[in-house]
């Protein structure tokens, strides 16, 4: 008897295992996904906005688990507090963009951003003008938001990209706004990697992809 209820809790929990590894292949899969979109005019709009990309407690916060974006969190929240400064006073665009985990059998694992946590919330340390907040599920913030009409909008031709992960989540915006014929700028000094050592391999890709990789002047 108690030989058969150690194999169902052992089949239970297998189960359970086979389940949170499948959803975590499934949303690995979405979450990597880059959208088209429409093409905006040509030649594009003559406006530039300021991009915020994933500063927030779950990546550079006291909620953050990754040691290596926290270690570099002030010098880059330095940096992007003064493009948002900058920009603020040239009245450009200033969109804020942070990720919420929905997915429950994802939070089972990490719940450091999930929806009405800390962690899901922009970093306190950051400078909050008036802008737009846009909320995320995937790499590509233009997927499920309203990211596209926010720029349209605004006749945003330009978009100078700061944040994190350059290699992750800066990467999957910077495709989305050049498949949209966005102009597009990261600036070097306002971007990380959660592995320091892997920024100049990450922004070299992003300027093979045809962004340009700009300097804090």
């Amino acid at each position: 008897m108690a030989k058969k209820i150690i194999l169902r809790i052992l089949l239970v929990i297998g189960v359970v295992i086979v389940v949170l590894a499948s959803n975590l292949a499934i949303f690995n899969v979405v979450a990597n996904k880059i959208s088209e979109g429409t093409p905006i005019t040509d030649p594009p709009p003559p406006n530039t906005a300021l991009l915020v990309i994933d500063i927030q407690g779950g990546t550079t916060g006291d909620a953050s688990a990754l040691e290596g974006l926290k270690e570099q969190s002030e010098s880059l929240i330095k940096n992007v507090n003064e493009l948002i400064e900058r920009a603020h006073s040239e009245d450009q665009l200033v969109v804020y963009i942070r990720t919420e985990v929905v997915n429950p059998l994802l939070n089972i694992l990490n719940n450091t951003m999930a929806r009405g946590t800390d962690g899901a919330e922009l970093d306190p340390r950051l400078l909050i003008h008036k802008g737009e907040v846009v909320v995320k599920r995937r790499k590509d913030p233009f997927i499920g938001t309203n990211l596209d009409e926010i720029l349209t909008s605004h006749r945003i031709g330009t978009l100078v990209l700061t944040g994190l992960d350059a290699g992750e989540c800066v990467r999957g915006a910077t495709l989305a706004a050049l498949n949209r014929g966005y102009r597009v700028a990261v600036v070097k000094e306002a971007v990380i990697t959660n592995e320091a050592a892997d920024k100049s391999d990450a922004l070299e890709d992003l300027r093979n992809q045809g962004a340009a990789i700009a300097n804090m002047n």
